[in-house]
């Protein structure tokens, strides 16, 4: 019994229980005795009730009966590519069996291309999840998740067109279309700051930018977030917890001054600033831009040693 938890994240089922030889009148037992806790009809945590998130993933998934997947905003969230969950679990299924406290979502059939298993948990695939996403998020959260697929190196662009094709008559996949249309591919974004702050340089109509690119600068070697490379700008976000230690700020100061000395303009743009003061911001972006491109940026040696934009 222990061997088998382990495997599937500390729960069991009844009937693989039945195959250890262990009768419901024992289960009722070892239940008593707080050796079992049932967290779903026929599915029990061993040993202690407070499982972990994939426990209670594994848990859903066994509850809702073979050939199911945990699916939608759970599934994101396994495969890190979205990190919103909702109060329910959500899996998706063929079965006919209810579950309470679940969110099932019912299919006729489960195509074997839109199921995997990751982390021995039985999952649609990210093709397949970002189509159901869009079930329940906006088109701009979509594009979040694809991005950050495409950032995991989890983005396979043929099979989820495969995917989309076989959810026609879906009313939602359009989102889909149209966030991918936004997506520029080799447009990695790893963070929600870097994410809101792309989707700002888009609405104010500005070109979009290279992000985390490596730059040598100094004899060092810096990762900045975006790059508009003809113009020589370069855009450094700093997060919420930015500079909570001093040394980090002095090492902001220095990376500031090595890229300004190789002809770059570097700008840094706070959380704060992209979040609530979007339109003052687009406006400054806009105007570096715009502006003179100083002499160094054109001729140094140093900003030549960047990797070349990739091909579109």
């Amino acid at each position: 019994m222990a061997v088998i938890a382990a495997r599937q994240h500390g729960v069991i089922s009844r009937p693989q229980l039945a195959r250890l030889g262990i009768t419901d009148r024992a289960i009722g037992r070892r239940v008593a005795k707080g050796h079992l806790h049932r967290i779903h009809q026929g599915v029990y945590a061993v040993g202690h009730p407070r499982l972990t998130r994939h426990g209670g993933w594994m848990g859903a998934v066994i509850a809702c009966g073979m050939g199911s997947a945990l699916s939608h905003l759970d599934a994101s969230v396994l495969w890190e590519i979205y990190d919103g969950l909702g109060p329910r679990i959500h899996v998706l299924t063929a079965s006919t069996r209810s579950v309470p406290r679940l969110c099932i979502h019912r299919t006729r059939r489960l195509h074997p291309d839109d199921v995997t298993v990751r982390d021995g948990i039985p999952v649609t695939t990210v093709a397949r999840t970002l189509v159901d996403l869009t079930e329940l998020l906006p088109e701009e959260r979509i594009l979040r998740a694809i991005r950050e697929a495409e950032y995991r190196q989890l983005l396979d662009l043929t099979a989820l067109n495969a995917a989309v094709k076989r959810a026609r008559g879906r009313r939602h996949t359009e989102k889909l279309r149209r966030a991918l249309a936004a997506h520029r591919p080799g447009q990695i974004v790893r963070s929600e700051l870097e994410h809101r702050f792309l989707e700002l340089v888009r609405a104010a109509g500005l070109p979009a930018p290279e992000t985390n690119v490596t730059i040598e600068a100094r004899g060092r070697r810096y990762e900045i977030d975006c790059l508009w490379r003809e113009e020589g700008v370069v855009v450094e976000l700093d997060g919420r917890a930015a500079h909570a230690r001093s040394a980090a700020f002095e090492d902001d100061r220095r990376r500031d001054s090595a890229l300004s000395a190789i002809g770059l303009r570097p700008l840094r743009f706070t959380w704060e600033r992209v979040t609530n003061d979007g339109r003052e911001l687009a406006g400054e972006l806009s105007g570096t831009l715009s502006g003179p491109i100083p002499a160094a940026a054109a001729g140094s040696r140093g900003f030549p040693a960047c990797p070349p934009r990739p091909a579109s």
